[in-house]
């Protein structure tokens, strides 16, 4: 069986940027990915990663971490298999962690929320072919593309190892979601809310 956990984490929203963005050395990274371009989540972006956040004073990381159980290790044995099950469960619990978010937006108006990487609401993004977004209204930026640290984000901000395996699947995986508000926002609320996420784990066919 695997468990999940919710760890939260709050700042000022000038002050992360200041330590964790470097807009420059981070984008260079995102153009050697294969969704560089080709999906509306990733850079270049339609906004300007330097300025799209001006306008919220704080912001909220969230990270949820997948633990596996040791029966899942066992099966889950080969680089394949390793390679299959991550990215089949890793993109259901994506977008079922961006639902919850989604749902908080509607709850906390001025608010907006940031997925792990690019968006996997669509088999295959329609950037590549020059059309609009089919899910506008899912549809949000990932963090990085906006030139974050999310591996220092992660360890500093939420005490959280990223753990990465082809030989072996590690203990647990994780997704780094962001939640960012706007003065008029009742922080303490907000909090309590994002804590108190319940997010079960998908069944992955083996």
């Amino acid at each position: 069986m695997i468990k999940t956990k919710i760890t939260v984490g709050h700042s000022n929203i000038a002050d992360f940027l200041q330590k964790y963005q470097n807009v420059e050395h981070f984008l260079a990274y995102c153009k050697q990915c294969q969704n560089y371009n080709s999906k509306w989540s990733c850079p270049p972006l339609a906004v300007n990663p330097r300025t799209y956040l001006d306008d919220y004073s704080e912001i909220y990381l969230i990270g949820l971490q997948m633990f596996y159980d040791e029966e899942t290790k066992r099966q889950v044995n080969t680089k394949e298999k390793i390679v299959d099950f991550s990215a089949k469960l890793l993109r259901k619990m994506k977008n079922k962690f961006s639902d919850e978010l989604l749902t908080i937006e509607k709850e906390f108006p001025n608010t907006v929320s940031f997925s792990s990487g690019g968006c996997a609401w669509c088999c295959k993004c329609t950037r590549s072919s020059g059309q609009p977004c089919r899910k506008p209204e899912k549809m949000r930026y990932s963090l990085d593309s906006f030139g974050i640290d999310l591996g220092k984000v992660t360890e500093e901000f939420l005490n959280i190892k990223l753990l990465w395996g082809l030989d072996k699947l590690p203990d647990y995986h994780t997704l780094i979601h962001a939640l960012a508000v706007k003065d008029d926002t009742d922080g303490e609320i907000l909090q309590k809310r994002l804590e108190n996420l319940s997010i079960e784990a998908e069944t992955v066919t083996l």
